[in-house]
């Protein structure tokens, strides 16, 4: 039958390894699942997040913008670097990857489709 299927690590789904619009690269990822706001009561927790993500995209690339879309659904987090090559590099080393029980998709975004957010190391 198709129990266990899923349990094979990765042959059933590799959708989640596989970094979205990948033919289409740009300087600017989309993590999805990074999150779930309604689990999230930590004063600041939005900060928290988007420094453990700059820190850990920090290894792949420079970073011009992190934005944490806190208050909707899905846990997402926009990411741009200086150069298509660092969001590569950390689309492809996000995608897949387990974060608090939750595995997270990356796709690439155009730069125009970043939200504006708060300036960097802004406190609410």
């Amino acid at each position: 039958g198709y129990r266990g299927v899923a349990k094979t690590g990765g042959a059933a789904v590799p959708d989640a390894k596989a970094v979205g619009r990948a033919d289409r690269p740009s300087r600017s990822i989309l993590i999805h699942n990074m999150f779930d706001k309604d689990e999230e009561t930590d004063e600041g927790w939005e900060d928290d997040i988007r420094l453990d993500l700059e820190e850990e995209c920090g290894k792949h690339g420079r970073i011009s913008r992190v934005v944490v879309m806190s208050s909707e659904p899905g846990g997402r987090i926009y990411a741009s670097f200086e150069t298509e090559d660092g969001a590569a590099r950390c689309a492809a080393a996000l995608a897949g990857r387990w974060f608090d029980k939750r595995q997270l998709r990356v796709e690439f975004v155009d730069g125009g489709d970043v939200p504006p957010g708060p300036p960097t190391g802004s406190a609410a």
